[in-house]
């Protein structure tokens, strides 16, 4: 019988690990996408977003039918398969407001994790009416950030791998949270890329300090400027 108490240590390591290099490698290597602006991107980010989300929950609860340790061995293909979907789906909305330029690491992870890890982002990306402007981070400080938002999401996934445990209540159970998670970064997204219309080119605060971007010693910003 597996041991959840023992485990949980090696399993919440691994989850950090896995998520440094298969996060770091998505916003880094940007998936492209085949998609052209749209005359009603609104229209058909929403198509996409629930799409997204169906294929998401789909791969999840496929690959939480195992029960037991196997159940739980498959969370780390589970998570990084549903991350990919998401960034894709990141770059396919940015592609369909006709903003794919626009896509800097920062923005992708600001689409991706800013629902679940919202106040590690608060000093990522600033409000300046009604846009979202993000920081431009140094690789280090990049780093960083995503070590912590690491630690917080694979915290946040031991609660779900109880679930595995328990036959197909733990596979709807991971589906459903999986298709909220992926609606979240959808939303995300098209607001986004939504609010950039009608900007020609990146708009990215510098940030030339490399610090912890969650530090209280972040560069300050503009008065007229407030976080998100």
């Amino acid at each position: 019988m597996l041991n959840f108490n023992e485990f949980k240590k090696d399993e919440s390591s691994s989850i950090q690990e896995m998520f440094n290099s298969v996060v770091f490698n998505l916003i880094t290597d940007i998936p492209d996408s085949l998609l052209c602006p749209n005359r009603d991107p609104d229209a058909r980010a929403e198509i996409l977003i629930k799409q997204a989300a169906l294929k998401a929950a789909a791969v999840s609860t496929s690959l939480s039918i195992p029960a037991g340790f196997t159940g739980v061995l498959t969370s780390i293909p589970d998570i990084a398969a549903v991350w990919r979907i998401q960034a894709q789906l990141v770059s396919d909305i940015a592609c369909t407001y006709g903003k794919f330029a626009m896509l800097s690491r920062e923005a992708m992870v600001w689409c991706l994790f800013r629902h679940s890890a919202a106040s590690l982002l608060r000093d990522v990306a600033v409000r300046t009416g009604s846009r979202i402007v993000v920081q431009k981070l140094s690789l280090a400080a990049l780093q960083k950030l995503l070590q912590r938002i690491g630690v917080k999401i694979s915290t946040n996934f031991l609660g779900r791998i109880a679930l595995r445990a328990i036959p197909a209540i733990g596979a709807v159970g991971n589906g459903a949270y999986t298709y909220f998670d992926t609606n979240e970064v959808g939303k995300t997204a098209k607001s986004y890329f939504k609010a950039l219309e009608g900007v020609e080119k990146p708009e990215l605060v510098e940030n030339s300090i490399d610090k912890d971007p969650d530090s209280s010693e972040a560069a300050a910003e503009p008065a007229s400027e407030e976080n998100v």
